[in-house]
């Protein structure tokens, strides 16, 4: 499977910024880079907009996954509202009948359920860009609130970053029959001879 990511804004385009100068350019390529690498370490090919703090246009995007013929389009970004209280994730796709409208549904509910957040559900618009543009099946995902003071903070934690990447390469995988790769475990290996066989060896 070939899959796009592409990490919304980047460059002169910061995207929506927080009371405390936080980018959603910035916080969105963070996110997207570790979904990146969990999708690669399960075999699946990624192509990306950009890895660093760069410009793009919105047609060079969808010109882009066009042209590498990918499967699916993942579009990631951070979500700001004049009310400071508006929290929660949602998932754009363009119209009911795209074959990513549940796997929508299960982004939304997934990283809901991950990071505390309310699920304001999947929303359709063909207005969109990269929805209207790419030939391939399309979601946006507005993660949650940047303009949300308690989202921000918890955005300088890595944890918090990791938690949100690894809950939507989790619905991604799911998607295509898989399941993230559990790097964590760590190994120890005993070697030695005892005269008593219950010896406890921890």
């Amino acid at each position: 499977m070939k899959w796009y990511l592409d990490f919304g804004h980047g460059g002169k385009d910061s995207g929506a910024v927080s009371y405390n100068k936080t980018k959603e350019s910035d916080t969105v390529l963070k996110i997207g880079i570790l979904i990146k690498n969990n999708l690669e370490k399960n075999n699946e090919k990624v192509i990306t907009t950009r890895e660093k703090d760069l410009y793009y246009s919105l047609d060079y995007r969808t010109y882009k996954a066009n042209k590498e013929n990918c499967d699916y389009f993942i579009s990631l970004h951070m979500n700001s509202s004049t009310n400071k209280s508006a929290k929660g994730v949602e998932v754009w796709v363009y119209d009911e009948k795209s074959k990513v409208y549940n796997l929508a549904k299960n982004i939304c509910t997934n990283l809901s359920k991950d990071i505390n957040t309310p699920n304001r559900g999947v929303k359709i618009s063909k207005n969109f860009s990269v929805l209207r543009k790419t030939k391939m099946p399309s979601i946006l995902i507005e993660i949650d609130f940047i303009s949300n003071s308690t989202v921000e903070n918890s955005l300088k934690d890595d944890t918090y970053i990791k938690t949100i990447a690894n809950s939507i390469s989790n619905s991604l995988l799911a998607f295509v029959n898989k399941s993230i790769v559990d790097d964590s475990f760590s190994y120890c290996v005993c070697i030695g001879k005892f005269k008593d066989k219950d010896t406890d060896l921890y």
